[in-house]
């Protein structure tokens, strides 16, 4: 009888320990990271004057660590951001170019590298900032609704036809390339074999003559 009392004891513990430090431990030290990330974009400061907010982000890249259950990871992050105009920056721009003007939107396309310090806030979750500089590419461009004629074809009946369709018209646009950077906070989840699911929100700046500022919040998977 106490055989297997010890038998069913040992059993618990080695079951309980699969989910602990120890256990995650033993699992293989994989230096290199893959993550994936989606969420809103949010622009600030005055950059809230030509674009709305409530817009889209996704990204994705790497990390590598240096050492394993270290604090410190470098990060290198390929990120996009699309916000639609306000009806400021419109009305701007029809006074500028006497063109009718139906829509807009900015676009944000950055290439960072990053570094990321974990602080333990118990149970596996952790806290971390992150703070890194890159190339961004900012468009920001504004159009206008016309009808465009064209040749159209039903592939199911055979046949082509002469039409017109709605399309979007630039009137005025704004790219540029520039050096930027960003800082932001996060919350980590770790999974097993290394894998984690983060919430992160990171304050961006490309340094344009008038500077160019945003905050995606996103949810990411590092797998």
């Amino acid at each position: 009888m106490h055989y297997g009392k010890s038998v069913v004891c040992v059993g618990l513990l080695v079951a309980t320990g699969l989910g602990t430090p120890a256990a995650r431990a033993a699992e293989p030290y994989v230096p290199l990271r893959w993550h994936v990330t989606a969420g809103f974009s949010q622009p600030a400061g005055s950059t809230g004057d030509l674009l709305q907010g409530g817009g889209y982000a996704v990204g994705g890249g790497f990390s590598f660590s240096p050492a394993r259950g270290g604090p410190f990871d470098v990060r290198v992050d390929f990120a996009y951001a699309d916000n639609r105009a306000t009806h400021q920056l419109i009305d701007a721009g029809q006074q500028q170019t006497s063109y009718e003007i139906d829509d807009g939107r900015g676009t944000f396309t950055s290439l960072t590298v990053n570094g990321v310090y974990r602080i333990p806030l118990g149970s596996g979750v952790r806290a971390y900032g992150i703070a890194g500089v890159g190339v961004y590419h900012s468009d920001l461009s504004l159009t206008q609704r016309v009808l465009v004629g064209g040749t159209y074809c039903d592939f199911y009946w055979g046949y082509c036809y002469p039409g017109v369709a709605g399309g979007d018209l630039v009137v005025a646009s704004d790219a540029t390339t520039r050096f930027g950077w960003n800082a932001g906070l996060g919350v980590e989840f770790p999974l097993y074999y290394g894998q984690a699911w983060f919430i992160e929100a990171r304050f961006n700046r490309i340094e344009t003559a008038r500077p160019i500022e945003y905050v995606p919040i996103t949810v990411g998977f590092r797998f």
